[in-house]
């Protein structure tokens, strides 16, 4: 992340129309987001880090969107991933990319032993994302979430484990 990433994650992060995915109560102001931008990102420390998504647009480069690795555990050697892709940049490759990306880090340089995914039961698109990235169907959590007309819903546990033959 950059300090001149702070517009758009403010963006990203304070959209309560998606907050029921997560545990997000209240916005998240200026001087917090550019604290967690210029924080350095250690991730023994965080237990999370997070790389811009961007893509090349005519002759420039463009943020497009963000992937995170959070609920890093050390010990265990796993930790969640979670994803975003702006609204105007979706189903052009970038999320199936930043995975690719994101795994290699993972395993090659994290030395993780797994990472996993919690995608709600509406969001066919994400399921099929990850699934198309490697990741396996391990669970389902049964009226997991909210969605915010009030309805609970499912949250499927995607897995992705690295072997010798697949870091």
């Amino acid at each position: 992340m950059e300090p001149t990433d702070v517009d758009l994650l403010m963006a990203w992060e304070n959209a309560s129309e998606d907050w029921w995915m997560g545990a997000t109560l209240s916005p998240i102001n200026r001087a917090a987001m550019t604290t967690f931008v210029d924080g350095g990102q250690d991730l023994f420390e965080a237990r999370q880090i997070r790389w811009m998504v961007d893509a090349r647009h005519e002759d420039s480069w463009r943020t497009v969107g963000a992937v995170d690795l959070y609920d890093f555990d050390p010990r265990q050697l796993r930790a969640g991933v979670a994803i975003h892709v702006d609204d105007a940049h979706r189903r052009q490759g970038h999320a199936h990319g930043a995975l690719q990306l994101m795994l290699n880090y993972a395993g090659h340089h994290l030395h993780l032993r797994q990472v996993y995914a919690e995608i709600p039961g509406g969001h066919r698109g994400s399921l099929d994302l990850f699934c198309k990235a490697g990741f396996g169907h391990e669970s389902i959590r049964s009226s997991w979430i909210r969605t915010p007309e009030g309805v609970w819903t499912d949250v499927h546990t995607l897995q992705h484990l690295f072997t010798a033959e697949n870091p």
